[in-house]
């Protein structure tokens, strides 16, 4: 059975950017990005998935996506706080409610839209990365014309997750 998850890979200055800062934390490997739908399990093949997520981003058009500064759940996770647009939060939706109807059971986590910067935090280390990110203050914009859908790759010991596919949003 495969793993999944579905986002927003930012355009590549601001990409690269936040990835400068999540090497220097550590981060996993992922690409930098916006999670739209957390990992999940599918047991059929991949093109049924893609047509389903297709048809709700050909629903959606593109839009814009602000970042407001940093933000952080506890001591643990360090990131980019999202504005929760409409835009963004209706698309959200609508691939969860999608997820859903395919049999995959909803996230039961309130849906909050992030750029991850660190996770997996002890004290000392937030303690450390909050001093190094003073003065860093992301207030980008970005436009959202595509999702990524993200698939989990195992070699061995090593679990890596890559891009699969994008699916583009409407013209």
């Amino acid at each position: 059975m495969a793993q999944f998850f579905a986002g927003v890979v930012p355009p590549g200055e601001i990409a690269g950017e936040v990835e400068q800062w999540r090497r220097k934390f550590k981060a996993p490997g992922t690409p930098a990005h916006l999670t739209l739908l957390a990992p999940f399990a599918w047991d059929q093949d991949q093109k049924t998935l893609l047509d389903a997520l297709g048809k709700v981003c050909a629903g959606h058009r593109k839009f814009d996506i602000g970042c407001r500064g940093l933000g952080s759940f506890g001591t643990a996770v360090i990131f980019i706080d999202i504005v929760p647009g409409p835009e963004l939060l209706a698309l959200q939706k609508d691939l969860a409610r999608c997820l859903e109807e395919l049999g995959i059971e909803p996230e039961k986590r309130p849906y909050h839209p992030h750029i991850t910067l660190a996770t997996r935090l002890n004290r000392s280390e937030f303690d450390l990365y909050k001093q190094t990110l003073i003065g860093y203050n992301p207030q980008y914009s970005f436009a959202c014309g595509e999702i990524t859908l993200f698939k989990l790759y195992i070699d061995g010991r090593i679990q890596r997750w890559q891009v699969s596919a994008v699916v583009p949003l409407e013209e």
